[in-house]
């Protein structure tokens, strides 16, 4: 199991409540953040943020996804979401996304290492795994600072239409050497 509240400045992870189903729907209704994610559908109805984070105790509890809110360390806000799954069939293990104006401020990344360290960490985790639509470089970006590298592109069906992919990937011992040489801040939280 995985800490509840994570705190990896400039945010803090905790568990999504229905009271964010509001700030939910606005950011990940906006198009610019559901066009570049496979999973966010679009349009991004009425009902879709309650019964999405009411999905989220039964995932923990089976241990199939730990699912967190990304939200400002400063101030509470929600900036986005981000989440660790290990369904067999699935191409990846490690999802987010970041409301549009909270681009560009460091948020995926802090997320991303704090996710990545405690999986390595608690789970019988042993590789991850993360893709981004290849017109979406920024993604790739994130991914990078974390230590996953490329590990081959594929073509996939994206909102109706074949779209490539870049899959990156990380080892838990090329997590350990990635973290020797910049070690993430973070703390987890009971």
């Amino acid at each position: 199991m995985l800490p509840e509240r994570i705190t990896s400045l400039p945010i803090v992870l905790r568990p999504f409540v229905l009271s964010d189903a509001p700030r939910v729907r606005l950011l990940a209704g906006d198009p610019r953040v559901s066009e570049t994610t496979s999973v966010i559908p679009y349009p991004y109805g009425e009902g879709m943020a309650e019964q999405w984070i009411a999905d989220h105790a039964a995932l923990r509890d089976r241990g199939a996804a730990f699912i967190y809110a990304i939200v400002r360390a400063e101030d509470g806000v929600l900036a986005g979401a981000i989440e660790a799954g290990f369904a067999p069939d699935a191409i990846d293990s490690l999802g987010y996304w970041i409301g549009q104006p909270y681009w560009r401020l460091g948020y995926a990344t802090a997320a991303a290492r704090a996710i990545i360290a405690l999986c390595f960490r608690y789970l019988e985790c042993h590789q991850l795994t993360a893709s981004h639509l290849v017109r979406n470089p920024a993604s790739g970006r994130v991914l990078e600072k974390c230590g996953l590298v490329p590990v081959r592109r594929l073509e996939r069906m994206h909102r109706g239409k074949l779209e490539e992919f870049c899959v990156h990937g990380i080892t838990r011992d090329a997590w350990e050497k990635h973290i020797n040489e910049d070690p993430p801040p973070q703390q987890a939280e009971t």
